[in-house]
């Protein structure tokens, strides 16, 4: 991965707006703060990771910008994940297909926040433990993603044990 320059504190100001508008202020300063510095790497010609203070902890994807599972699994040893908004919560069956890079499906899931809406980047937990396995865009809305039982409900883009994993579990 080529490292090609720092933000300025202005673009790191955007994406803690960005981390609050999603996740709430509370979560977003667990994520980053202002005083910290930010490296931009280019993964592919789509994809860019932001390495917060030398560790890797955003993926962004055109002017989409959210946490790697990496982060969220980190995070997950002190938070609850199954609570946090922009979660959608799947059953233990799932979540073997969910790390071989399966989309995640309707049938699977047993919770989602319904503030959801689709095209929302989203990030997918397993029920007992609340670990992290992937990042998404919701293909439905979360209410419906909850009620429907068949289709796909999330379009997985990072999922634990992937090549971005590979490179950032460090």
């Amino acid at each position: 991965m080529k490292i090609k320059h720092p933000l300025s504190k202005k673009e790191v100001k955007k994406i803690m707006e960005e981390m609050a508008r999603i996740f709430g202020e509370e979560v977003a300063e667990k994520l980053i703060s202002k005083n910290d510095q930010v490296l931009v790497g280019e993964f592919d010609k789509t994809t860019q990771i932001l390495f917060v203070n030398g560790k890797p902890r955003f993926i962004r994807r055109e002017k989409l910008i959210f946490p790697l599972v990496i982060t969220l699994y980190e995070i997950s040893d002190k938070e609850d994940l199954r609570k946090w908004k922009r979660r959608v919560v799947v059953d233990q069956g799932a979540v073997p297909y969910i790390l071989n890079g399966a989309d995640v499906m309707a049938p699977g899931i047993v919770d989602a926040d319904e503030g959801i809406k689709e095209s929302d980047f989203v990030f997918v937990v397993e029920e007992e433990y609340g670990r992290p396995l992937a990042i998404g865009i919701a293909l439905m809305d979360g209410k419906t993603m909850k009620e429907k039982k068949k289709g796909k409900a999330v379009k997985v883009i990072h999922h634990a044990k992937d090549k971005i994993w590979e490179l950032t579990a460090v």
